[in-house]
This record gives C-alpha cells, sequence and structure tokens, in this order.
C-alpha cells in the first residue's frame, strides 16, 4: 500500500471517530445509536461484523443492536449463544477490553472463525454492556493491539452516550415526580373550603415543592394581616414574637403590592418594608426571605359587565395573601424555586380566595353542620334515624304525661317531743356539776351549781349595812325615850322622825337581802321536769368554766319510748313551694286535716326500712343554714308501727310527698327550677 493510501486510510479512520464522538454528544435511542455505532467502527478496522450486548432488567445479556452478523455464521451455530455469553461474561467481570482468535491457545470456545474483539461498556463505573467486533482471522497479530485500542476508545465515547441517557432518564423520572407531586398538591388544595386547611395544605405540602426551608401562608382580611399557616407546625400562636413579626412585615409588603426578596442585603428597600424586615431577620435567623402577594382571580363571567357593558377603568387585583418563603441554610435562591413558585402561587391565590369567599357567607358555620348531619341520613342510616326519633318522641310522650309522686328530700333528727334546756340564771362561774350526760334525773335535782363573787360581796354588804342599820336604830330609840322622859318635844320630834327613817332603810335592806339570796339560791340549777340528761360530757364542759346570764348549760329530754317523738327536719326554703301547693289542693279536694302532708323517712340506725309519718308543724320563717342557704323547720310526727329504736337526735332522712306531677319535672325538676331562677323564665 503506497503512502498516499495509507494517509487516506488514517483520515477516514478519524473522520469515523469523530462521527461517533458527535453522535455520543447528541440525543438519540441507545438502538440507532448503536446501529451507527457499530457501522462506523466495523468500516473504521475492516472488520466483518460487530454486536452490541447489554444487560436487561434480569442482568442478563441482552443483543440491543448488531451490524452485518448474519455473514460470521454465528446464527447458523446452535451453541454460539452459549459460547458467546461466556466471553461477555469475562468482559463484564473483569472489565478489561481482549481478543480472542481460533488460533489463540485459549480456555475459551470462540461462537465463529473469526478474531473477536471485545470491549466494555460502563455506566456509573459499572459495566452493563460490551461491544463485540468479528475481524478477519488471518489479520496480522502485530495489527490486533491497534484495533483493541481503537475499539476501547470508541467503546469510551459510547458510555459517554449512556451516562447521558442516565441524566435523561432520571431528568425525566425527576420531571415525573414532579408533575406527580404537584398534581396531588394540586388535588389536595381544592379539595377544601375552610381557609385555615387549605393554608394548611399549602404551607407543608407547597414547601416541598419549592424545596424551602420553612413556608408560611398569610391573608388579608381588610386592613388586617393575619397568619394562618406555618410549615411544621399544626397551630399558629399569633401573640409569639416570630409571628407578629412576620405578620407586621408581610402587611407592609402587600401594601405595596409587589414581591419582595431579601439574599442578604437590605440595599434599595423603602423604608416602611426595611424596618420589619431587619427585625423579623433578626427574629427568625433566615438568610433568604421572599414573600409573594397573591391576587384574587379573575371571574370567569363578569355579570356586571353583561349588564353596563365594558368597565372604562380596570380596577386592581384585591390582595387576598401571601407566602412567605424562606431558606435558614443558604441565601442564594435555590435553582428552580423561582419557577415552581411562579407554578404554585396562581393554585394557591384561587383556592384561598374561593375558601374565604365561602366562609364568608352567612350562617355558613351553622349549615355546614346541617349539611354532615343530613348527609349522614342517606342510606340505611334513615331507618336508623327514624328509630331513633321515634324513640325520643314515645319518651318525650312519657315523660310528659305519665303523672309520677313527687317528693321533697329534707333531712333531720329525731327528737322527743319533751324536753328542757338549762339556761345559766346569772352570771358566773360553774363550781360544781352534779349529773353526767345520759343520766336520768327528776324534776327538783340538783344539776349545775354556780358561784358569783360579785354577787356574795353585795350579800355581805346588804348584811353589814343591816347590823349598822340595826344598831342605829336601837340607839335611835333610846335616845327618843330618853327626851320623852325628860319631856323634851323638840327633840322627840326630830328623834320619832329619825327612827322612822332607819326603819324603813333596815326594811328596804331586808328586802334587797330577800332578792341577793334569791339570786344566789337560783345559782344551784335544778330540773324542772323529769328526763335524761342528753349533752354529752357534762362535766368535761362545763366544770370551773365561766358563763353569762341566758346561756346554754346542758339539755333534759325525756326518751322513754312511751313518750312522744318528733322529727325536727330542715328543707330547703325554695323547695317549700311544692309543699304548700300539695296542701291547697288537699284542702280543695275536701281534706279535713289538710296540713297533715304524709311523710316518708328512714332512721340512719335502721336504714332498711321505710317508715311513714305526717307534718305536723311548719316554721313561719327562714333560717340561716350551716351549710349555707335558707331552710325551713318542719315537724314531722311518726305514725303507724312503732321505730325499732329511739335515739336522741338520730339522723333522718325524710322524702315529703307533695302530689303527683310530670315523670319529666321529676327527674328534671332541678334542672327547670334552675333555669326559671336564673334566667326568670
Amino acid at each position: 500500500m503506497s503512502e498516499g493510501n495509507v494517509d487516506e486510510v488514517r483520515q477516514r479512520i478519524i473522520q469515523l471517530a469523530r462521527e461517533i464522538e458527535q453522535m455520543s454528544q447528541q440525543r438519540m435511542a441507545s438502538d440507532e445509536y448503536f446501529r451507527l455505532f457499530l457501522q462506523r467502527v466495523v468500516g473504521a478496522i475492516g472488520g466483518r461484523a460487530g454486536a452490541v450486548w447489554l444487560q436487561n432488567g434480569t442482568r442478563q445479556m441482552q443483543l440491543l443492536a448488531d451490524h452485518q452478523l448474519d455473514v460470521t455464521g454465528f446464527h447458523d451455530n446452535p451453541n454460539a449463544l452459549r459460547l458467546n455469553q461466556r466471553l461477555l461474561q469475562d468482559v463484564l467481570q473483569n472489565g478489561q477490553a481482549c481478543t480472542h482468535s481460533p488460533d489463540d491457545d485459549s480456555e475459551f470456545e470462540l461462537p465463529t472463525d473469526d478474531l473477536i474483539i471485545l470491549g466494555a461498556l460502563q455506566r456509573e463505573q459499572e459495566c452493563v454492556g460490551v461491544v463485540e467486533i468479528f475481524q478477519r482471522k488471518e489479520t496480522p497479530a502485530q495489527a490486533r493491539p491497534g484495533f483493541l485500542q481503537f475499539v476501547e476508545q470508541m467503546c469510551g465515547h459510547a458510555c459517554r452516550h449512556l451516562e447521558r441517557q442516565t441524566e435523561a432518564d432520571d431528568g425525566g423520572v425527576e420531571r415525573s415526580k414532579f408533575s406527580e407531586s404537584f398534581e396531588h398538591f394540586v388535588l389536595e388544595l381544592h379539595r377544601s373550603l375552610n381557609p385555615h386547611e387549605v393554608a394548611s395544605t399549602c404551607a407543608n405540602d407547597a414547601r416541598l415543592l419549592l424545596g424551602c426551608d420553612r413556608l408560611s401562608v398569610a391573608v388579608q382580611v381588610g386592613p388586617r394581616t393575619d397568619i394562618l399557616a406555618i410549615s411544621g407546625q399544626t397551630t399558629v400562636n399569633q401573640k409569639a414574637n416570630l409571628v407578629r413579626s412576620m405578620r407586621k412585615l408581610t402587611g407592609q409588603v402587600l401594601a405595596t403590592r409587589e414581591p419582595l426578596i431579601y439574599t442578604g442585603k437590605l440595599d434599595e428597600l423603602p423604608p416602611q418594608i426595611e424596618q420589619p424586615l431587619a427585625e423579623y431577620i433578626q427574629e427568625s435567623g433566615s438568610r433568604m426571605v421572599q414573600i409573594v402577594p397573591l391576587f384574587e382571580s379573575d371571574p370567569l363571567f363578569d355579570l356586571a359587565e353583561d349588564a353596563r357593558g365594558p368597565r372604562e377603568i380596570e380596577r386592581p387585583k384585591r390582595v387576598v395573601g401571601g407566602l412567605v418563603v424562606e431558606q435558614v441554610a443558604e441565601s442564594r435562591v435555590k435553582e428552580g424555586l423561582p419557577e415552581r413558585l411562579e407554578l404554585v402561587k396562581d393554585h394557591v391565590a384561587s383556592s384561598l380566595a374561593n375558601s374565604m369567599r365561602h366562609e364568608r357567607l352567612f350562617g355558613m358555620k351553622l349549615w355546614r353542620f346541617l349539611g354532615r348531619s343530613l348527609a349522614w341520613l342517606e342510606g340505611r342510616n334513615r331507618l336508623k334515624a327514624g328509630l331513633v326519633v321515634g324513640a325520643i318522641v314515645v319518651a318525650g310522650l312519657v315523660l310528659a304525661l305519665v303523672p309520677w309522686d313527687y317528693r321533697v328530700e329534707a333531712t333531720g333528727q329525731l327528737m322527743p317531743v319533751a324536753q328542757q334546756d338549762i339556761f345559766a340564771p346569772n352570771n358566773g362561774k360553774v363550781i360544781a356539776v352534779e349529773v353526767k350526760g345520759g343520766q336520768e334525773v327528776e324534776a327538783g335535782d340538783v344539776l349545775v351549781v354556780l358561784q358569783n363573787l360579785e354577787l356574795d360581796a353585795q350579800i355581805e354588804t346588804v348584811i353589814s349595812e343591816q347590823e349598822n342599820n340595826r344598831e342605829l336604830l336601837s340607839t335611835l330609840r333610846a335616845q327618843y325615850d330618853r327626851a320623852v322622859e325628860a319631856g323634851n318635844e323638840p327633840d322627840m320630834i326630830e328623834l320619832s322622825g329619825r327612827v322612822q327613817e332607819a326603819e324603813i332603810q333596815q326594811k328596804g335592806l331586808g328586802q334587797r337581802f330577800g332578792i341577793l339570796d334569791k339570786q344566789r339560791a337560783e345559782l344551784t340549777v335544778r330540773a324542772v321536769r323529769a328526763g335524761k340528761v342528753a349533752t354529752f360530757q357534762v362535766g368535761q364542759k362545763l366544770m370551773n368554766r365561766p358563763v353569762n346570764r341566758g346561756e346554754k348549760l346542758l339539755e333534759v329530754m325525756e326518751d322513754r319510748s312511751d313518750a312522744k317523738w318528733r322529727l325536727e327536719l330542715q328543707v330547703e326554703e325554695h323547695r317549700v313551694g311544692h309543699i304548700r301547693r300539695h296542701q291547697l289542693e288537699r284542702k280543695a279536694g275536701g281534706t279535713k286535716d289538710y296540713e297533715a302532708v304524709p311523710v316518708e323517712f328512714v332512721l340512719a340506725t335502721a336504714s332498711e326500712k321505710t317508715y311513714q309519718g305526717r307534718l305536723t308543724r311548719m316554721s313561719t320563717r327562714a333560717d340561716a343554714s350551716p351549710a349555707g342557704g335558707s331552710v325551713i323547720e318542719l315537724h314531722v310526727e311518726p305514725t303507724g308501727q312503732a321505730l325499732p329504736e329511739y335515739r336522741i337526735g338520730a339522723e333522718v332522712n325524710a322524702k315529703v310527698h307533695c302530689g303527683q306531677r310530670s315523670l319529666f319535672y321529676v327527674l328534671f325538676g332541678d334542672v327547670v327550677e334552675f333555669i326559671r331562677k336564673r334566667f326568670w323564665l
């Protein structure tokens, strides 16, 4: 071959190599690329045929493209595919280009009688395929390294094609994922007409679409700006410093109707925004803040324009809110964020405006509740609801129409009718207690002895004055007798007057002594009637204790079983009206003893049985209760069978019959009375 022919061949090979390199930089299908790739590689080295094998999804080698493979007799050999797989697997495992010839002493059996040149195809540093070139077996041995080097270089271009295909596939997958996420976001955004739910969906789902660190949604309600949702938070605390500074900044930005982008510099910002922005940056620590106003979308049909003709002046769109996009890690706006934000904001503005317009409808919360309630009645629930309503109606009729005994509860004690309270007759000190608690006493028995030192001193004074006056009277009488004997009439008259005065004074002292002596005798307190001392631990309570006149010392009661007993009950004042009403009903019905209302009671000492009684007396005035409120005292006489035990002060729970009322009032009368009392109904 001449030198000119060699240069032509070299230029032709270089040209084919450049074409393969240019092909690798273009986007085309892999089967088309490798078909053209094999044509040029086989033509460059003067080979007979070529094939490209790639792994499929099961990691099996599959023929992707071939060039004149039929001329090699590959398909005529039934074992060719199996033998060729061994060669391909060896290249996949080693990742090295190699040659195999029928004349070589090799462990591999070749599928054809040609020289086979193999080159590995790699993607992401992993062998995924093999380029196989079939050359004539009589090719000189010194030419094989050149062929192998050329095939290996061309395989490098093919690897770059595979890498570009992977990037294209990944980009398509990424775009597909974004489209799927965006579609899901739009569906969720327009699913609800509740502004809070719409804002929460936007803040959390749109943050993932935009790839920012935090996304907040603000709404414009008249002149006020509110933060409805912040990504990652279930609720928004409007009093928090971060939310307050965000609300202030967002309100200023929305007033300008222009977006705001802060990337670390406060240059060329209006003064009304610069200060709130600085405060918010200091509070939040964000390095990038972008606030985008949201405008209400145009209506599909403008009814006002159809009625009055086209408007001469286009009104500006109303601001419904804004999106606050923040980045904490970096101040540079992430790639693709403006485009995605432009895509998201219109959907957010439309959904937010619709939800706020829907929420402003009069009575919307009530209609929403009624709608949910009526929706439950669809299907089989309608029969269930009918049964429930029927049951409620029947229960209401029963409560309203069925009469029932109405009784007023009262509490009190079982006490004997014959009882005496012993009071202190005068001021003094208890020096002796002659009885004990529970002791039987008779009329006239000494109970308590008091001592009044002041009274004793007065008695001693009166006795002393009596002795002095008695001596004075004796002296005056003696002088009067001497004057009579002497016939001295003036002295007789004077002494007679003085004697009478002394006698009168003596009589007064005697009467005074009698009164004081009676008071001293009263200091010895005696029982007026027979009975039992009902006061517990009398000695400990009274001994050596100073008492005042009229102070209660103890109680004496007649506690025999054959004596008369009564129930001393206390009933709340507001319930006495029911008793009086029943008494009037009994009077109107012709009952002679209409005030004797029947009473049922239970003794605390015998709670297993109910006893009967009748009302005998009702107090005419209310008394203050220790537990609070006012009570009326009732006296009830036990009737019927005798009580099992008569114990003074035994606790009693009683129910006073007040006729019949509706079952509803019997069960819920307290609620009705409370409402009437509080609301005057």
